[in-house]
């Protein structure tokens, strides 16, 4: 299932009184994004780009190494 699809599922069972607030949620989010300076570069990555740049950071970057200090 793709992710719009999951979201139109979830936001289908959405109660009532929480519509308002998940869409006021979304306009917010929408703003941001045509605001924001790095805007501009999101979606310039495929999904293999993007997975494979999740997994490097996860591998190499969160390291600690406890006897460094």
């Amino acid at each position: 299932m793709e992710n719009r699809e999951q979201l139109i599922q979830e936001i289908e069972q959405v109660p009532d009184d929480l519509v308002q607030p998940v869409l006021d949620f979304l306009h917010r989010l929408k703003a941001v994004r045509q605001n924001h300076p790095l805007a501009k570069f999101a979606g310039i990555l495929s999904d293999a780009e993007a997975e494979e740049l999740q997994r490097t950071i996860a591998t190499d970057c969160r390291q600690a190494d406890v006897n460094e200090w």
